[in-house]
């Protein structure tokens, strides 16, 4: 008896761990549907803004050239303050069941980090993050930033940006959303400074603009916008790909419950078939003794 009650104790806790699995997987599927449309529309947006932002510099480069000999003869085109330095940012989470997509996005970072140790500054989004982190490399120094995994905000990412907007050329490491059973780790580029010898070569747009208040003002917002969509975008992507990894974790886990399942039903019957077996040897032999 204490075997049968064993198994059907192991089957209760696997069928309430199905149920649990299960309310999980609807949960990351309507927030991964919820967020793939605005990760979507979020595409066309920054890709456009830009294609803007290249057009105005593309034709306007002899102004940006006065602009920048003005400003000591600098070979890039930038109007924010920058320290000089490049700072690599990896973007986790807070906790698992996001399959392996984790994992590989931290060895490519962490790749990058080890080929120029001291170069490279590092900044931690997610607790994951700063686990793996800490465990590679322990003694190397960082700056962790606790993001929610869901709800974010302007205002919780307004620490973050406004700690890595400093450098020179930030490189984000997250996730990206491919397809529902498919998640890429992705490297983003963000580069402060545009060489005067790149607006050159594109020169020959043809949009012409007119600017107002003046084009440094207008560059300004644009650096500015640009490189606060792209990170916003970056962390919508990387939301987006976890809940399409977690989708797929649950679903292996589910079938992995199922498989368990069964084979605790057999072996259920097999225990009760002994049982009753044993119950009909000892009837027959009862019956013999008399």
């Amino acid at each position: 008896m204490n075997d049968i009650r064993s198994i059907e104790k192991d089957i209760g806790e696997l069928n309430t761990l199905q149920l649990v699995a299960r309310a999980y997987t609807e949960i990351a599927a309507s927030r991964m549907r919820k967020t793939r449309n605005s990760v979507l529309l979020n595409r066309e947006f920054v890709t456009s803004l830009d294609d803007v932002f290249a057009d105005v510099r593309a034709n306007y480069a002899q102004e940006v050239m006065k602009l920048a000999i003005k400003r000591r003869g600098q070979e890039g085109i930038t109007f924010l303050a920058h320290n000089g330095r490049t700072v690599a940012v990896l973007l986790s989470a807070n906790t698992g069941l996001y399959g392996d997509i984790i994992e590989r996005t931290f060895r490519m970072f962490l790749e990058d980090v080890r080929k120029t140790p001291g170069e490279i500054e590092v900044a931690l989004v997610g607790k994951l993050a700063l686990a793996l982190f800490e465990s590679a490399m322990p003694k190397h120094p960082y700056t962790f930033f606790e993001l929610p995994d869901t709800n974010i905000t302007p205002q919780s990412l307004s620490q973050i940006i406004g700690h890595i907007v400093q450098y020179e050329e930030i490189r984000v490491y997250y996730p990206t959303f491919q397809s529902a059973i498919r998640q890429l780790p992705s490297k983003y580029i963000i580069s402060a400074e545009t060489p005067l010898s790149e607006l050159q070569e594109q020169g020959g747009r043809k949009t012409k603009y007119l600017f107002e208040p003046s084009l440094r003002d207008i560059l300004i917002f644009f650096e500015t916008e640009i490189f606060a969509s792209l990170m916003d975008q970056a962390i919508r992507e990387a939301q987006l790909a976890k809940y399409a990894a977690r989708i797929m974790t649950l679903d292996r886990s589910g079938e992995n419950i199922k498989k368990s399942l069964k084979g605790l039903r057999l072996d259920k019957l097999k225990v009760e078939h002994r049982i009753k077996n044993r119950k009909q040897l000892e009837a027959i032999s009862s019956i013999n003794l008399w």
